[in-house]
């Protein structure tokens, strides 16, 4: 199986903003790598998740076959005796972040943008990559991760991949930026001297230190005075969120989800020098000037053009200069199963991989072992939140929308959206967002009762309202101001303000069973975080997944039974396409028109989220 480190992109047009974005277009994106029904199944009967803490234990339970996958990514020591391996395999994941440099706008003279693009021209990926970071990393320009939809990198004007030192001393010269005769070092354009400190965590020494040495080497290869400095990691981020008075900073960013709106605020203009706010100081007028319309636009093109249009600011004025965008593997049998689908946000262990796996003869049946790390901290929806516990819940618990293997948004429940704002329908409050939503009408509780739009609305309500006793879920929802089901299954979600944004807000939210949670009889609103199924055996789990969760031995293995009950529950090799989703083509300025991609027959919405978390 091919990796899937591999760019994605959507299929529209951007129009020529400013000079840099003259030819640029963006290609047509790859379809989702996966069988064209990807929401049939699941396929096999079982699916038990076995906890296994040693990194050894579970490599040899991989090579005896106990498990067909580790959800780990594989540690570098057990890689060559795993590929040695006939019956494993493996995939490639691309991190959704990457390693990166800092640059503080504020501290003259690197306020100059000459000298941060000579910066970037000289500094060499190419070689971050080969001898720090190896085979496991690929060069990359842009703030937005590799495997994100909104990024532009493979339409980058140019790209400051390797060692460009006479480029960018052509830069520094065209600038003022002379070198002094007697010491050989470049003088301000004021003719004052200058040198620059470049610090990273004293606990990253073979990484982060390496890489501000090839930064170092890249300044001296420009004839500026540059020098390391290794710093407490705690006392790094703090300098780096109270906008003190550094140079350069090396650290890394991961980023939890897809969505994109950071750009808004991490580079704007009117909170450099905020504490916790814009890190680089960063102050560019035409860069502000996009930041209504990526945050405030219904229409997904001209979203889309704004993100552009960002990135290339910021690829031309460099605040932060990207060092490395790299990738984990993860490893898997192959002498039992096929199907394995390289899911970019959860790997090859992910939901589309159990919902398609099916054993080498084609047939369904079997019980596939996946080991995980740890024990599932919660069974609760609203306070589990490792990747393990994660990994089951999905499998059990019903949304509108999932995350496709290329991060698209891929409908579950849904079978129609429209999306309205005042312009398109009058009726729609001024400045207000609102979507309507069908969902299916056969999807149905694991205890026999029909999911309807009102569970869907319910879930909405039961966020806000049990937010009042701390429920985390509801703090995303301080602007919903509407959601109702004016019919059985159809819900209408509106919020006070126009933004493409807010489709995020609810889409992967987990719709829960109204008669279950309802105020009056059932958990409620302050019962959020007292309901714990599996741990409390008396708590009520009624879920609709593809998998029920059967038999749980607690520090030991939690057993997942296929449902067949579920909607897309196919106990054979079904090859065709049962996609449930059509999209509106009504209004016309309907934003989610340009995010379609073909899945058989049908045509699926197409979304990304992206929401930055500092690591």
């Amino acid at each position: 199986m091919g990796t899937v480190f591999k760019r994605q992109y959507l299929a529209i047009t951007i129009i020529a903003v400013f000079v840099l974005m003259t030819g640029f277009s963006t290609p047509i994106t790859t379809a989702i790598d996966g069988p064209s029904n990807l929401n049939v199944g699941p396929y096999v009967d079982r699916v038990i998740f076995q906890v296994i803490s040693a990194p050894d234990q579970r490599v040899l339970a991989l090579q005896a076959g106990s498990i067909q996958m580790d959800s780990s990514f594989i540690e570098s020591a057990f890689i060559s005796t795993l590929e040695a391996d006939p019956d494993i395999s493996f995939a490639n994941i691309p991190r959704n972040g990457y390693g990166h440099i800092t640059i503080n706008c504020n501290r003259f003279p690197l306020n100059i943008t000459a000298l941060r693009r000579a910066f970037a021209f000289a500094f060499d990926k190419t070689r971050v990559r080969t001898e720090i970071v190896d085979i496991s990393s690929q060069e990359h320009d842009s703030v937005v991760p590799a495997p994100s939809s909104w990024c532009i990198e493979d339409n980058l004007p140019y790209h400051y991949y390797t060692a460009q030192s006479a480029t960018g001393n052509a830069i520094l010269d065209a600038a003022g930026f002379s070198v002094d005769s007697g010491t050989g070092y470049r003088l301000a354009p004021n003719g004052s001297p200058f040198n620059i400190s470049i610090e990273y965590s004293s606990t990253s020494p073979a990484i982060a230190g390496a890489v501000c040495q090839i930064a170092v080497d890249a300044l001296t290869a420009l004839h500026v005075g540059a020098f390391t400095h290794a710093v407490d990691f705690d006392n790094l981020m703090l300098t780096v969120d109270n906008n003190d008075d550094f140079d350069m900073v090396f650290y890394a960013y991961d980023f939890p989800n897809h969505n994109v709106d950071w750009l808004a605020y991490n580079f704007w203009g009117e909170l450099a020098d905020v504490p916790n706010e814009n890190p680089c100081n960063f102050r560019n007028a035409t860069y502000d000037s996009w930041r209504d319309q990526l945050l405030l636009s219904t229409d997904y093109d001209e979203v889309y053009e704004a993100a552009a249009a960002m990135q290339l600011i910021l690829h031309e004025n460099v605040p932060m200069v990207v060092a490395y965008d790299n990738f984990f593997k993860q490893a898997y049998r192959n002498d039992m199963f096929e199907g394995y689908v390289e899911d970019q946000g959860r790997g090859v262990a992910g939901t589309w991989t159990i919902r398609k796996l099916q054993l080498i003869s084609g047939t369904p049946g079997g019980a596939l072992h996946i080991a995980v790390p740890d024990d599932p901290e919660s069974f609760n929806i609203f306070t589990a939140h490792t990747p393990y516990a994660s990994m089951i819940l999905t499998e059990l618990w019903p949304r509108l929308y999932m995350e496709g293997p290329n991060l698209q948004a891929f409908p579950y429940l849904t079978e129609r959206l429209q999306i309205e704002t005042h312009q398109d329908n009058p009726v729609v409050p001024a400045g207000h967002t609102r979507f309507t939503i069908d969902i299916i009408q056969d999807a149905t509780w694991s205890n026999g009762m029909p999911i309807t739009a009102e569970d869907a609305v319910f879930s909405l309500k039961y966020a806000v309202e049990s937010g009042v006793y701390g429920n985390p879920a509801g703090r995303i929802f301080t602007d919903l101001v509407s959601a109702y089901a004016p019919s059985t299954y159809q819900s209408v979600v509106e919020f006070e303000t126009e933004s493409l944004w807010h489709f995020y807000k609810f889409a992967y939210t987990c719709i829960i069973p109204k008669h279950i949670f309802n105020n009056f009889d059932g958990i409620g609103y302050d019962g959020w975080n007292s309901w714990d199924p599996v741990f409390d055996p008396a708590a009520p789990h009624i879920t609709s997944g593809p998998f029920t969760l059967t038999d749980p031995v607690i520090g030991d293995f939690y057993e997942l039974t296929a449902n067949p009950d579920f909607r897309y529950y196919s106990p054979e090799n079904d090859t065709t396409s049962t996609s449930p989703s059509t999209i509106s083509t009504t209004p016309p300025s309907l934003p989610l028109q340009a995010l379609t991609i073909l899945v058989g027959a049908g045509v699926l919405l197409v979304l990304v989220i992206l929401l930055k978390r500092r690591r």
